[in-house]
Formats: structure tokens, C-alpha cells, sequence
């Protein structure tokens, strides 16, 4: 996958304050996540493959299974919506990256995104 850049996959990948748990692992470059989907239970291996100026993500995805071409596309496509892979920041970066308070957060935190990888529901139980 090529998120829009840039692109902080640390930064957007773990959030060690979104109330952890048990079903991920996260070392710097590498992310781990159980996930189900379309009613299968399948785990997640997301690396960082390129760099923020021009970042990659690798995405394994393991089902038990064989996985068709459509489920992964729709998998993919509810992936790079939930980290806001396609999330076009430039606006308010040039707004702000002057800014006496957000100009130094925006330093910090180039390139991360908002988002998390659970559904509503699954945020909400945790």
C-alpha cells in the first residue's frame, strides 16, 4: 500500500494510549493485528517499507485460507480508511506548521494520522 505523504508509519500505527490490548504487537517498522473480516478471523502484518517522504507499507494478511482478489480489495480498502492512508494533510500543515503552538506538535508528529484500526463498536468495548 502507498499512503498519501507523508507518511509516519510508527507514529500512525501505534498509539500506545488508545486503550491497548491483547490482540496486537508493535515494534518500531512492524505492526501485528488480529482483525475480522467478512465473518473471517485473519491476522495482520503491516511494515514499514518506504519512508515518510515516500512511504510503502507492506500488508501480509494470514486467513487459514486461500483469499480471493475481492475480499483482499475490500479488506485493503477498509484498511487504508481506518489509518487514513489517503488523508491529504498538505493544507494544514502549510496553514499551521508556523503556528507558535501546533508548529512544534506538527514537527514532532510529520506525518502521523489519526485513525484506529478497530470499528466503533470494538473502540468503544475496550
Amino acid at each position: 500500500m502507498i499512503p498519501f505523504s507523508p507518511f509516519a508509519f510508527d507514529a500512525t500505527f501505534h498509539k500506545p494510549d488508545h486503550f491497548a490490548s491483547g490482540d496486537n504487537f508493535f515494534e518500531p517498522g512492524v505492526r501485528w493485528q488480529t482483525c475480522r473480516w467478512k465473518e473471517l478471523c485473519l491476522g495482520l502484518k503491516f511494515e514499514n517499507k518506504g519512508t515518510i517522504k515516500k512511504p510503502i507499507v507492506l500488508l501480509s494478511v494470514y486467513g487459514g485460507k486461500e483469499l480471493d482478489e475481492g475480499f483482499l480489495d475490500s479488506l485493503v480498502k477498509e484498511i487504508r480508511y481506518r489509518y487514513n492512508l489517503d488523508l491529504d494533510l498538505s493544507d494544514y500543515y502549510s496553514q499551521f506548521k508556523n503556528d507558535k503552538v501546533l508548529g512544534q506538535i506538527i514537527k514532532k508528529w510529520w506525518g502521523m494520522r489519526p485513525g484506529h484500526a478497530n470499528s466503533l463498536y470494538e473502540y468503544l468495548m475496550r
